[in-house]
């Protein structure tokens, strides 16, 4: 199924039919990973910062890189890679960090970073541009959906599942 509203969805935004029907395109960001394209609405990113090393945690998972000072908070740095069974990529002088909102509203954890391999490009998606692809058969961890948007194929992240994750670890 190939349609703008089903997308926007999956991005997070939950939308009321009248919303809807006035979706013609949906500006997003595609952020390159190590082997994988990550692809989510512009509204869900707040910024892309250059890579700056983490203020590590002892005894965090893999996937959790660590903590960030972002405009006066501390934020969650994690390798969307390693959190979903992916295969991680090296750090270097171009990666970047995406600075991610979160979607619950949570004042305690209002925006995850994301370990970004480059620079992320714009795409304006439309219902004639994507479609939904077949998941692979293995499952993985913080997926919502796989995506093919101008042959370009991507991932649309489940943030709700990786915000769950980050606030679980402070259980």
């Amino acid at each position: 199924m190939s349609d703008v509203k089903d997308i926007a969805e999956v991005g997070g935004a939950a939308l009321t039919p009248n919303q809807r029907k006035q979706f013609e395109a949906v500006h997003s960001l595609l952020l390159p990973l190590n082997k994988e394209i990550l692809i989510m609405p512009n509204a869900a990113v707040a910024e892309i910062i250059p890579y700056t090393e983490p203020d590590k945690v002892n005894d965090a998972p893999e996937w959790f890189l660590g903590h960030l000072n972002w405009r006066d908070r501390r934020i969650p740095f994690i390798s969307f890679e390693i959190a979903s069974d992916g295969e991680p990529g090296k750090l270097h002088k171009s990666c970047r960090i995406a600075v991610l909102n979160t979607l619950n509203g949570n004042a305690n954890l209002p925006y995850i970073a994301v370990l970004s391999q480059g620079l992320p490009s714009l795409q304006l998606v439309r219902p004639n541009n994507i479609q939904f692809a077949d998941a692979p058969v293995e499952q993985r961890q913080s997926i919502k959906a796989y995506v093919n948007l101008n042959g370009i194929a991507a991932i649309v992240p489940d943030i709700d599942e990786l915000e769950s994750r980050i606030l679980g670890l402070h259980n």
